[in-house]
C-alpha cells in the first residue's frame, strides 16, 4: 500500500492524465475487499476500483480551514452521489474541479467526486472501513 502524502492549503496535486490509472482489476467478485460507510455500511467503493496518482492512492491534504483529511481515490464509487455544482475553488488536484460525494443510502458526506482530464472519487478514510474488517 502507498504511503500518504502531505500537501497544505495552498498546494494542488498535479495529475497528468496518463498517470491517473486504476489498478489491476482481478476477475470476479470480491467482496471481503469491499469498502463501506462507517455509519450504516452501504457498499460504496471496491478495493479493486483504487485508483493511482502518481504513483499512489492515499494523499492528506489541509482544506482552507485547516482541517486534514486522509483520502484514499477510486476510479468510482457506485454507493455513492454527487452534490452541488463542481467547483475549481480550494481544489488539490490541478485542474480538477470536485463536488461533494455522498453516501446514497444515509446522505453522510464521505468525500469529493473530481471532474477534468480524468474523473476520479476520493474517499475520507475515517468515513469508510473495510468489509473484510467487518468479519473479524
Amino acid at each position: 500500500m502507498s504511503s500518504a502524502v502531505e500537501i497544505g492549503s495552498t498546494s494542488t496535486l498535479t495529475v497528468p492524465e496518463t498517470e491517473a490509472r486504476p489498478r489491476p482489476r482481478p476477475d470476479g467478485p470480491d467482496p471481503v475487499n469491499d469498502w463501506l460507510c462507517a455509519w450504516c455500511l452501504n457498499r460504496v467503493a471496491s478495493e479493486r476500483d483504487r485508483l493511482e496518482q502518481q504513483g499512489q492512492s492515499e494523499f492528506v491534504f489541509k482544506n482552507p480551514d485547516g482541517l486534514l483529511f486522509h483520502i484514499i481515490t477510486f476510479a468510482r464509487a457506485p454507493g455513492c452521489r454527487q452534490m452541488g455544482a463542481p467547483t475549481l475553488a480550494h481544489t488539490w488536484f490541478a485542474n480538477h474541479a470536485w463536488s461533494y460525494c455522498l453516501c446514497n443510502r444515509c446522505r453522510r458526506h464521505l468525500g469529493w467526486f473530481y471532474t477534468g482530464p480524468t474523473e476520479f472519487v476520493g474517499l475520507i478514510r475515517d468515513r469508510i472501513t473495510r468489509a473484510v474488517w467487518m468479519l473479524s
